[in-house]
């Protein structure tokens, strides 16, 4: 990997970091399951991924009978946190190159629309701990990405700024806050969303190439 001087990369985590449908799929279709109720669709579960967790929340409650909906939706997010370490994955090549950019100096950061549960518990069942100086969960304590990421960029100041995600939101807060976004296209986002992004990438391992390309007057050379 080439030497580039420290950026501030600000990652998302479902579609980004992690594949969330070995995860959240089935936690949500073995909980329907328990009470008795009709199964969700994988797409449709999938749909939600990567929004705010008030959505996803929101629209579980809608498929139960009201007299159940809360506690349906808490069974489905404690299934999903046990999944996490049990069943989850990160995307191929996701520890390896997070260690190298932290190793090169980069300042690894995320923000994600996930609960505050979920997020540490990815964090926590992954090993990635070490890695990452700030961890955000919009959970209800932000009103969007970019105020989160500006939270982060604020605390590290005068560092490049990149935000990779696989929604319209991280690229939205990349260029709300002066910075560049790398769009993961093998995520779950539509891709009418990740248009405005500077770089796509099809694959994690893809991500320096990204950088070299977007950051240039950064590297150092090989």
């Amino acid at each position: 990997m080439a030497s580039l001087s420290p950026a501030l990369l600000i990652f998302d985590i479902d579609g980004t970091l992690f594949q969330t449908h070995l995860v959240t799929v089935p936690a949500v279709q073995r909980t329907f399951a328990d009470f008795g109720l009709p199964i969700p669709a994988d797409e449709k579960i999938r749909s939600f991924f990567g929004r705010p967790v008030a959505e996803y929340e929101d629209w579980l409650a809608e498929q139960c009978p009201p007299e159940q909906a809360a506690q349906i939706v808490e069974a489905t997010n404690q299934k999903e946190l046990a999944l996490v370490g049990e069943t989850g994955e990160l995307y191929p090549g996701v520890r390896e190159l997070l260690q190298k950019l932290f190793e090169t100096g980069h300042c690894l950061a995320i923000c994600s629309n996930g609960p505050v549960a979920y997020v540490a518990e990815f964090v926590r069942a992954h090993g990635l701990t070490p890695l990452f100086r700030k961890v955000l969960a919009r959970g209800t304590h932000y009103e969007s990405k970019t105020v989160m990421a500006a939270e982060v960029r604020d605390e590290f100041p005068g560092l490049p700024l990149v935000v990779i995600g696989d929604r319209q939101d991280d690229i939205e807060a990349a260029h709300a806050l002066g910075g560049v976004a790398v769009a993961a296209a093998y995520g779950f986002g539509a891709e009418h969303e990740l248009c405005g992004a500077e770089v796509v990438i099809h694959a994690f391992g893809e991500l320096p190439g990204a950088l070299r390309a977007l950051l240039p007057a950064h590297f150092k050379g090989e």
